[in-house]
Formats: C-alpha cells, sequence, structure tokens
C-alpha cells in the first residue's frame, strides 16, 4: 500500500451506501481510503432535448440502442430501464466478476462508480415504525439519518424540501380523483424521488425533458456517483478505482483487503458497501462460511396497465416527467403491507409498448402512439418476507437460486385484484392480460443476507460490525433486517450515515493512531 493510500478506515464500494458511511467519517477527522473495481471508460453520453425531440430525431436509435446495438438485447420481462445503453454500461462485468451462477433469479449489480444508483428509479420512501419491527433500532434512531441524507443528495415530493415535477396528465387526473373518494382499499400519494428541482453545484434542477429512462444529461437525478468529487476535495480522503476485490482477510488487530492485482491494503476497520452480493460473498470468505445456504430477501415484482380512455389519441407530450407519478399501498389478508409504484405510458419507447399487443407490427405501432397518453403502468412489490431466494458462497463459485412461491403468487393476484377495483372506480381501468409476475431478483432489492441484530453466524450488531469479526463492517442492503414492499435504497443510506456517525462518536482517529 502506498503512503498516501494509508487510512484508517477502507470503504470497499462507491454507491450509495459507501458514500453515506464516508461523509460522517471525513467530517470527524477520520482518514478514509474508498475503493472500488471502476475502470476508465466514461458512461455513454445521457441524450439532451425533449422527449419530443427524441421521437422526431431520425438518429435517435443511437441514443435508445447505442451505436454498438447493446440495447437490442432482449430485456424480457424486465424494466426497460435495463435495456438502455447506460444500463449495458453499468451492469457489465458484474455476473462473471462475482463468478456467479443464478437459477430463477435475476442477478444485478455494478462494478462502476455510483454503482446501481447511475440507473435506478430514484424512488426514496422512509420505512415506518412497522417497517423496522424486526430491525433491533427503532424509527428515532433512524430519523435524524434520513433527515441527513435527504439534504445531501437532495429529494421532492411529500416529505421533501422540494415538490416534484408536474405529473402526467393520466397520473394528474387520477390523484384529482382519488382526493376527491373516500377509500379504505388503498393509500395512494404522490411519490417523493431523489431529483433536484433547483440548481445545485454541477447538478441542474429537473427540466421534465422525459429522458430519464436514458440517463439525465442535466444530473437532476441522484447518483452517488455525482458525490465523490465533493469527498476527493477533502484531504482525509482517498478514492481508488481500478481495484477489484478479491478476499478480505485478518491482519494482526485489523483486516487487509487481498485487490486481484495481488495489491495488499491494510486498516483496523474495513466497512462493506459493495452491495448485497458481493459484500455477503466477501464476508463469508472472510469467516469461512463456505457453502451455507443464506437467505437473500427481495422484493417479489409484478407489473400491470391501466387505461384511462377519455385520453386515448390525445397528443404526446413534448415534456414529460419518466420517474414514479404516485405511490399506493393495499393490505391483503391482515399480513404486511403490498405496495408499488405508478408511472405514465408517455415516455415509453412506442415500440416496448407495441411488442406486448398480438397484432401485426405496423398495426400494433399505431395503437400503441394512441394508448400511450393514456396509459399508467404499475409495479407491485411484496415485502421480502414473500421471497424464496438462497445464496451459497463456494471457494470458486457463488450460486444464487430464487423462486416465485405459490403463496406469492397468490398473494399478488389478490394485491392486484384490490388495485385494479379502486383504479376502476378511479377511471383507470386494467389492460386485458397486462399483469404478469417477473422472476426472482427482477427487483433488484437484495438485502438481510447480513442481518443487524440476528442471532446466527452471519450477522452484525446494530451499527453493522459482523458477529466475530471486530473491526469488520456492513453498511448495504445486507445489514437490513427485513424489507417492506418498499424502495428501500432511503433507508440503506440513512442506516450507513448511522454506521459511520457511531463510528466517528467512537473517537476513531485517536483510537487508531
Amino acid at each position: 500500500m502506498n503512503a498516501d493510500d494509508a487510512a484508517d478506515v477502507i470503504i470497499v464500494g462507491s454507491g450509495p451506501a459507501g458514500v453515506s458511511v464516508a461523509w460522517p467519517l471525513i467530517e470527524a477527522g477520520v482518514t478514509v481510503l474508498m475503493i472500488d473495481a471502476s475502470g476508465d471508460q466514461a458512461p455513454p453520453t445521457a441524450p439532451t432535448g425533449t422527449i419530443g425531440e427524441f421521437r422526431r430525431a431520425p438518429e435517435r436509435w443511437k441514443m435508445r440502442f447505442g451505436s454498438g446495438l447493446a440495447g437490442l438485447i432482449s430485456g424480457g420481462d424486465l424494466s426497460p430501464k435495463l435495456n438502455t445503453p447506460l444500463a449495458h454500461f453499468v451492469l457489465k462485468d458484474f455476473q462473471s466478476a462475482q463468478r456467479l451462477d443464478t437459477d430463477g433469479f435475476h442477478a444485478f449489480g455494478s462494478l462502476e462508480r455510483g454503482g446501481l444508483s447511475s440507473i435506478w428509479g430514484g424512488m426514496t420512501p422512509q420505512f415506518d415504525a412497522a417497517d423496522l419491527a424486526n430491525y433491533p433500532i427503532s424509527l428515532d434512531d433512524l430519523r435524524p439519518s434520513y433527515r441527513r441524507v435527504m439534504s445531501r443528495i437532495g429529494m421532492s415530493g411529500p416529505g421533501a424540501e422540494m415538490q416534484g415535477p408536474p405529473l402526467t396528465v393520466a397520473a394528474q387526473r387520477l390523484i384529482d380523483r382519488f382526493e376527491r373518494k373516500i377509500s379504505d382499499q388503498l393509500v395512494l400519494e404522490r411519490a417523493t424521488n431523489a431529483i433536484l428541482m433547483e440548481d445545485r453545484g454541477e447538478r441542474q434542477g429537473c427540466a421534465s425533458c422525459g429522458l430519464c429512462l436514458w440517463g439525465c444529461a442535466r444530473k437532476s437525478i441522484y447518483s452517488a456517483a455525482y458525490e465523490l468529487p465533493q469527498l476527493r476535495g477533502a484531504p482525509n480522503f482517498t478514492y481508488r478505482s481500478h481495484a477489484r476485490v478479491k478476499a478480505v482477510v485478518k491482519d494482526g488487530a485489523g483486516h487487509a483487503i487481498i485487490l486481484q492485482s495481488g495489491e495488499r491494503l491494510s486498516a483496523r476497520r474495513v466497512i462493506m458497501a459493495a452491495g448485497t452480493v458481493a459484500t455477503t460473498s466477501l464476508v463469508v470468505g472472510r469467516l469461512g462460511l463456505w457453502d451455507k445456504d443464506i437467505k437473500l430477501l427481495t422484493n417479489p415484482v409484478a407489473a400491470a396497465a391501466f387505461l384511462q380512455p377519455s385520453l386515448v389519441g390525445t397528443s404526446l407530450p413534448e415534456r414529460s416527467f419518466s420517474l414514479a407519478q404516485l405511490r399506493w399501498e393495499v393490505s391483503v389478508d391482515g399480513s404486511e403491507p403490498v405496495g408499488g409504484a405508478i408511472y405514465g405510458g408517455d415516455t415509453l419507447p412506442i415500440t416496448e409498448v407495441a411488442s406486448r399487443i398480438p397484432l401485426s407490427r405496423p398495426t400494433a405501432l399505431r395503437i400503441s402512439r394512441a394508448l400511450a397518453p393514456a396509459l399508467l403502468l404499475s409495479t407491485i412489490y411484496l415485502p421480502g418476507s414473500a421471497s424464496d431466494n438462497t445464496m451459497r458462497v463456494g471457494r470458486d463459485r457463488v450460486e444464487i437460486t430464487g423462486r416465485i412461491s405459490d403463496a406469492a403468487r397468490q398473494t399478488f393476484r389478490q394485491a392486484y385484484g384490490k388495485l385494479a377495483r379502486s383504479m376502476r372506480t378511479l377511471g383507470a381501468w386494467p389492460v386485458p392480460k397486462s399483469f404478469t409476475v417477473s422472476e426472482a431478483g427482477a427487483d433488484a432489492h437484495y438485502a438481510g443476507t447480513i442481518p443487524m441484530g440476528s442471532a446466527g453466524p452471519l450477522s452484525c450488531s446494530a451499527f453493522g460490525e459482523v458477529t466475530g469479526c471486530e473491526g469488520l463492517y456492513v453498511a448495504d442492503g445486507a445489514a437490513l433486517s427485513s424489507l417492506p414492499s418498499k424502495h428501500c435504497t432511503l433507508t440503506i443510506m440513512a442506516n450507513a450515515d448511522r454506521i459511520g456517525r457511531h463510528m466517528a462518536a467512537m473517537a476513531l482517529a485517536p483510537a487508531m493512531a
């Protein structure tokens, strides 16, 4: 290790958890080295202009598919955002780097700066007290960190400091009708998203260009990569790319990171923030818990489409907003709530809609253009307790198996039935045969493999320290104790901030001198 890389703490990963745990340590004067496996290649350039200009551009195929046509690779029933040139760049090489084999499971991860936050949907609900019932911490423990993270990254929507972008016509009509009705079946509200509405430094406020799917040229949508230049401005912070981790091993009173290059980086304390799959693999290796079945939590996900007939055939907008418009929740038979997000259909590539219409291609395209302004697309997430996935880390390979159980499918049908009935009362009619259940892991909400407060051998304390391995911490989704049917990134960031502040409060710098 070079002298200028000497650090009190090494953080593995530059995604949302990594930067969130780094800030309180930096502010406390702790010397931090952050490493990731990213290379020198720049991500594809995000398109500029508006969604209307994009539709009219003769060479829009280059923006959609990339000059190398990587975007032509089929995404199946996955989100369209996972089949863009940017997504292919962010996701590339992850499975091979992790030596990952999957069966009935979609596994997503990233080696790039910022991790999956470069292509995430930006939705940022907070967990409530009921969501944290299985945690060794309370909502009061997380509230200060929620506030700090929300202020740092910039958010808009309910509970945030900024009002979000205008909703699509279809979504605005839906929420207006909901607010005039009384419903004991459905909770419906505007979504809260990690998006700036005003300029802040090099990031610009959202202009409702409608091109979110392909990356935000204005940097309005938060990515952890945007925080790296600010962190690197601190004299006690060092960032290194090209640092793919092979193993974590004991090193005297601390730990050593062994890189694929053979280089050895040592510190008294190491914080794992590489994403649930990568973090779990490395911690298992450090503890020697090879070939054990590990429960991997996800949010099983389905999708459905709804149509507002009065908007069929209206003009497609010149500008729009393609992140989540609304958030909904229903209760199913007294179990944990089921929830999801509602998106407008007016910014989707017309071919995505046409591919699901069983008619000739020209006819399907014409119909799709007429339907797009009237479409509302909804995700349906089950809580993590409904997931049925197993991760097994061997010395040479990592295996993940997953399935959607019969019980989960029944819960999906019940939740969809309640949602569909409520949507009809609001003037949005279910599109026949649009309800589809995705393969396990398609949500990319991975968590719970090294849970806080668990009594198992693979667990961590309420402050993320791995059981039986002093000085090794987990700050990403692996540490979550359970998953409600909500997007978990904001909570992962808040928990990482809480862990970092705890470490800073322990006067780490003097203790490690």
